[in-house]
């Protein structure tokens, strides 16, 4: 019910042809749609009832069962008909750690189960935040390719005017027709992306693919660097150790498991009978009996199967051994290397910007110069190609430096509502 009055919510929200949407608002609607999220939380349920069930197993059981018998032959006046009904309550004094281990077992389960779902929560997270701002550079690049577009229309015009005044050539005005005709090519590839990343932000909260948004957040708004995490408490708070602990500790309580086949179990009962009187005959009537029963059982021999299964067991557990410390070398690998990410993306960032302001200036000269005679049309193309370049490679750096904070986000495992 909670899931489907949030994407009530947001699709009253949207209702407009362009909805106003904030990164915390599209995260939280994707949260609530995301299949990946609802599968998560049903394994995490199933865990957790597996893991009831398996404590049941310290309680004392209940039976009932009815048997019935028909004699082909009739002897002594004897019914043919007989039939018995038993009762028995019966509670395991001694079961070899079965049990427990069982319930150990199932306790780590939904530990990998509830591990498994905070995973799946971060990529969820990760991958929203990615869409958001896929959309955002997508937006950004179709507004500057426009702009690319008008300045050279611009162009195009003042050399068309020069051109039938006879102040230019023939060749300018090819040369700014041509490269008008590549500006035209750019905006519709810049349109076709921008659709395709509007498609990918829509289906991702559950949307028509075509509705149209408006993001208030922007790549090119300034973004902080955050603090780098310490490696202990990614350690601590990460869910792809807390799984591989989990995995260990099933292993470790499957080696007693697999010990507590071949160990004594002793069980203890107590039984009810009501069955008809002996012998069977008409008028003989039904009579109650009852009793206690102390079992034991003991394997002996079994060809050496014990040996193997706890082999087995011992072989997994020291696998989850390994994959404990295999993920801890691979949090210290990601960690150094998102952080890494971030600084040199931050740079990329600043240097993308002295850049764009030093290349607008460029094309501002160029193409007053060529307004007074006193530069070329090729020195203006070249100013715009540069300028063009360069503003692509400002969107590419402000963009790379989201996602790897988004990413860095992911590797630590910092939730976003944390912020």
């Amino acid at each position: 019910m909670k899931r489907a009055v949030s994407i009530l919510i947001f699709v009253i929200s949207a209702a407009s042809s362009h909805a106003q949407i904030d990164v915390d608002y599209y995260l939280n609607a994707v949260m609530e749609y995301s299949h990946q999220l609802a599968a998560a939380e049903a394994a995490t349920e199933g865990a957790d009832a597996d893991m009831l069930r398996a404590r049941k197993g310290y309680l004392p059981s209940l039976d009932m069962g009815r048997d019935v018998d028909y004699s082909f032959r009739k002897r002594n006046g004897e019914r043919r008909l007989g039939w018995t009904m038993r009762a028995d309550v019966s509670q395991a004094l001694f079961d070899g750690g079965s049990v427990r281990a069982a319930v150990k077992q199932a306790e780590a389960r939904y530990g990998v189960r509830e591990g498994e779902e905070r995973s799946a929560m971060l990529d969820v997270e990760y991958e929203a935040v990615a869409c958001y701002w896929s959309l955002s550079r997508a937006d950004i690049y179709l507004q500057a390719m426009s702009y690319y577009r008008d300045i050279i229309v611009s162009l195009r015009d003042v050399v068309k005017r020069r051109y039938d005044e006879g102040y230019t050539s023939k060749s300018d005005l090819l040369q700014v027709e041509s490269r008008l005709s590549d500006a035209e090519y750019l905006y519709s590839s810049a349109e076709q992306q921008r659709l395709v990343a509007l498609h990918a932000f829509n289906t991702l909260c559950g949307q028509n693919p075509t509705r149209e948004v408006v993001l208030m957040e922007s790549i090119l708004d300034t973004m902080c660097r955050p603090q780098r995490e310490a490696f202990d408490d990614v350690v601590a708070r990460h869910p792809d150790y807390a799984v591989s602990l989990a995995e260990s500790e099933y292993a470790r309580w499957g080696v007693k498991a697999a010990r507590a086949e071949f160990l004594p179990s002793i069980n203890i009962g107590v039984y009810g009978l009501w069955q008809p009187n002996s012998p069977n005959v008409k008028g003989a009537g039904t009579r109650l009996d009852g009793g206690v029963a102390l079992s034991f059982h003991t394997p002996i021999f079994h060809f050496g199967e014990r040996s193997v299964a706890l082999r087995s067991a011992r072989s997994a557990q020291q696998v989850a051994a390994i994959g404990v410390e295999s993920v801890l070398d691979r949090l210290s690998l990601e960690e150094s290397d998102g952080w890494t990410n971030i600084l040199s993306t931050e740079a990329r960032v600043e240097a993308a910007r002295r850049n764009l302001s030093l290349a607008r200036e460029n094309l501002e000269i160029s193409t007053y110069s060529y307004h007074e005679g006193l530069a070329t049309i090729l020195d203006v193309l070249q100013a715009q190609l540069s300028w063009l370049q360069i503003y692509e490679n400002a969107i590419a750096a402000h963009y790379d430096y989201a996602l790897a904070i988004a990413a860095y986000r992911r590797i630590t495992a910092v939730e976003w509502q944390m912020r």
